[in-house]
């Protein structure tokens, strides 16, 4: 009698699991449809609600599910729910590559450039087309951020005219050549900055210091060839070579003056201060130096 008892109730309860199971991957199956309906009518609202009762249900939570929650928490302005969602996605290998966009875009936000290069490189790899012109752009970015200047170099040449044109990213084109010391191609892009924003710090200041240096470099090999040789004929190339000197710390000079204007630097009066000393004109030399301290 009491095992018959205790069958009916394992039937019972056995029933009852599988009435609640059906009754779930229905309501599971419904709120997908619907949160599939509203992520592709851009309602993300709508989406990430019914996104959020699937994941609470805790059943049949795909890597594409957790991928669109994710990107519409993004959309919605919720930061950390968009990272911790598509943090999930990824997994499950359910991550596609807008939502690798999204999750560098979310990690860009709070300030986690690592995290960022990270999955804009992943976003590059997938090669979609509509995401991947963008991707390679935000990556350059990103490698110049991080100072990562041989991968930013490595990066600029796919990508599209478009970007390549653009003043920002051609100021971190300027960026990359300097620190790489590739002078004669810096010197071509910072002109060229110039003409489109004659205000382009970066630009003046590559230029100030490039004609500043060829004129330094100059004028000490020239002065020690000349004290270690004092002929007529070296004395000759001195002066030739002074001309030469002095129209560059006159160019240099002019970038600087230009950019104390802008940006009132103690660096910028320095190279003013040493380009007078050089000029032998004492009391602007003074005046520099005394903006320099």
């Amino acid at each position: 009698m009491m095992i018959g008892k205790v069958r009916f109730i394992s039937i019972f309860v056995l029933a009852g699991a599988l009435l609640f199971s059906c009754a779930v991957t229905t309501r599971n199956k419904q709120l997908t449809d619907e949160a599939e309906r509203a992520f592709l009518q851009n309602d993300y609202q709508t989406a990430l609600a019914s996104y959020e009762q699937i994941i609470a249900l805790g059943k049949g939570i795909t890597g594409e599910i957790w991928n669109n929650a994710g990107i519409a928490a993004w959309e919605l302005n919720q930061t950390e729910k968009a990272i911790d969602y598509l943090e999930s996605a990824k997994k499950q290998n359910g991550t596609n590559a807008k939502g690798l966009f999204t999750l560098a875009l979310a990690y860009r936000k709070i300030d986690n450039l690592s995290r960022e290069i990270v999955n804009l490189k992943l976003c590059v790899e997938q090669n979609q087309p509509e995401l991947l012109d963008q991707a390679r752009a935000n990556l350059f970015d990103a490698y110049v951020r991080s100072e990562n200047w041989n991968q930013a170099d490595s990066l600029w040449n796919t990508l599209t005219p478009q970007y390549q044109g653009d003043t920002n990213f051609k100021t971190g084109y300027l960026k990359v050549n300097r620190k790489l010391d590739n002078n004669p191609k810096a010197e071509t892009i910072a002109k060229e900055l110039l003409k489109a924003d004659r205000s382009n710090i970066e630009a003046l200041e590559f230029l100030g210091e490039y004609h500043f240096n060829r004129a330094d470099e100059l004028y000490v090999s020239e002065m020690n060839a000349y004290e270690n040789n004092k002929t007529m004929q070296q004395y000759k190339k001195l002066t030739d070579a002074l001309k030469r000197v002095n129209a560059n710390y006159k160019t240099s000079r002019d970038y600087f003056e230009e950019l104390y204007k802008l940006k009132p630097d103690k660096k910028y009066a320095r190279y003013l201060g040493n380009i007078y000393t050089r000029f032998e004109n004492k009391q602007k030399a003074a005046y520099w130096y005394k903006l320099a301290k």
